[in-house]
């Protein structure tokens, strides 16, 4: 047609700011649709898309409705082209052999090729290990001695199996013992099937959330018995508190062991030389008897000193 100048006039201010690069494409197609029309503009020497506001659209609007109409009662002059496929050209994608990446590709290429790996250990290895798997119709089973045998299955659908036994329509949020044993019994397998499940269980936040707490304590109790009252005492510190009168907001407890007496005072700080007068004035002077003082974590000190 030999046209040099073109004004191209499109209802989509997307597509618009795109073309004239006030706009930046990031969807994939929309990016080779945008290369594929600056290539289309590079043929003129003038090119410009206008976006036409909602209304002005009357024109494009009935452009935009002829692909749902018959053509048989347009007059010749008027132009219409039919597209057929997209204007871009699809990526091909060759396919890829999955078990080239999974635990099962030395174990295929031995039962369908004969390969084994370099290294007497690693194919002897190989060799003991293909005696338990089969291959079926070209897919991987492992041999079971008293049921049918198992699909072999790489991780990610593992990672797939075991959320649909775990939490799927008819999860019942079961261990990682039980999920494995439902996957067998499903006839899949992969390796490590209790680590596998027990992975992907750990990341189950109602799991997390609901499971019971053990109340069982990690150390065993120890036992602190006294012969004579006033003998072993347990001292500890507690706080901060709010401050109150003189800016205290630590509390210093010391309880006799035998008969439960509580001596108590409240401190603004906590210091080496403030629990030595607060065992001094309030144990030692007070009673005046040789005794023990025992600490939060089991340790004792004999006769106040620490």
């Amino acid at each position: 047609m030999s046209v040099k100048r073109i004004q191209a006039h499109v209802d989509s201010l997307l597509v618009a700011n795109q073309v004239n690069g006030d706009y930046e494409a990031k969807d994939p197609k929309m990016i080779e649709y945008l290369k594929k029309t600056k290539e289309l503009l590079q043929g003129f020497q003038e090119a410009k898309v206008v976006h036409i506001p909602r209304g002005q659209n009357k024109k494009a609007d009935a452009l935009s409705k002829l692909a749902s109409v018959a053509f048989d009662h347009l007059a010749k002059e008027v132009r219409v082209e039919t597209i057929g496929q997209p204007s871009i050209l699809e990526k091909t994608v060759g396919n890829v052999e999955t078990y080239g990446y999974s635990w099962m590709a030395p174990i295929i290429r031995y039962l369908q090729e004969g390969v084994v790996p370099e290294g007497k250990q690693e194919a002897r290895r190989l060799r003991i290990k293909v005696l338990q798997y089969e291959m079926i119709n070209g897919a991987l089973y492992r041999k079971s001695y008293l049921g049918p045998s198992l699909k072999c299955i790489d991780y990610e659908e593992a990672e797939y199996i075991i959320r649909e036994i775990h939490e799927g329509i008819c999860g019942m949020h079961m261990g990682a013992k039980m999920v494995a044993a439902r996957a067998m019994g499903a006839v899949y397998y992969w390796p490590a099937m209790f680590l596998s499940a027990l992975r992907e269980i750990r990341k189950c936040d109602s799991c997390q959330i609901f499971a019971p707490v053990t109340r069982k304590p990690k150390l065993n109790l120890m036992q602190v018995s006294s012969s004579r009252p006033f003998r072993k005492w347990g001292i500890d510190i507690v706080g901060p508190f709010p401050e109150g009168s003189g800016k205290a907001k630590f509390l210093m407890v010391a309880i006799d062991y035998f008969s439960k007496w509580v001596e108590a005072k409240p401190l603004v700080t906590i210091t080496g030389q403030q629990v030595k007068r607060f065992v001094w004035e309030n144990i030692v002077c007070r009673f005046g008897i040789p005794h023990t003082i025992v600490s939060d974590n089991g340790k004792q000190f004999e006769g106040g000193v620490f």
